[in-house]
């Protein structure tokens, strides 16, 4: 998933520093979980998803779908077989299992 955040930073044109302004976390949860050292906690994710809501929330926690939701379209994505399964927990963190 942080490749994708970084993905997201960089279609932005934002650094790292802008971006944790932007979403309101500390500049040094931005470190850790771009360079994987730390996953996202759900909060963080929900602060991203908020701060910018052309993000599409399938792609950045799954990898499914296109990184941008269509204007206002609401987009669709089917899939045959199940790539990833995410597990989230009442401590606001979660894993990705591969099936």
């Amino acid at each position: 998933m942080h490749i994708r955040i970084k993905k997201w930073i960089e279609s932005k044109e934002l650094k790292s520093s802008s971006f944790a302004d932007k979403i309101g976390v500390n500049r040094a949860t931005i470190s850790h979980v771009l360079s994987g050292r730390n996953k996202p906690s759900i909060d963080f994710l929900d602060k991203m998803i908020r701060a910018f809501p052309d993000l599409n929330s399938n792609w950045i926690v799954s990898g499914d779908g296109l990184m941008h939701k269509s204007d206002g379209v609401k987009e669709v994505v089917k899939s045959k077989n199940i790539k990833k399964i995410v597990v989230f927990y009442d401590d606001n963190s979660f894993e990705e299992l591969n099936p």
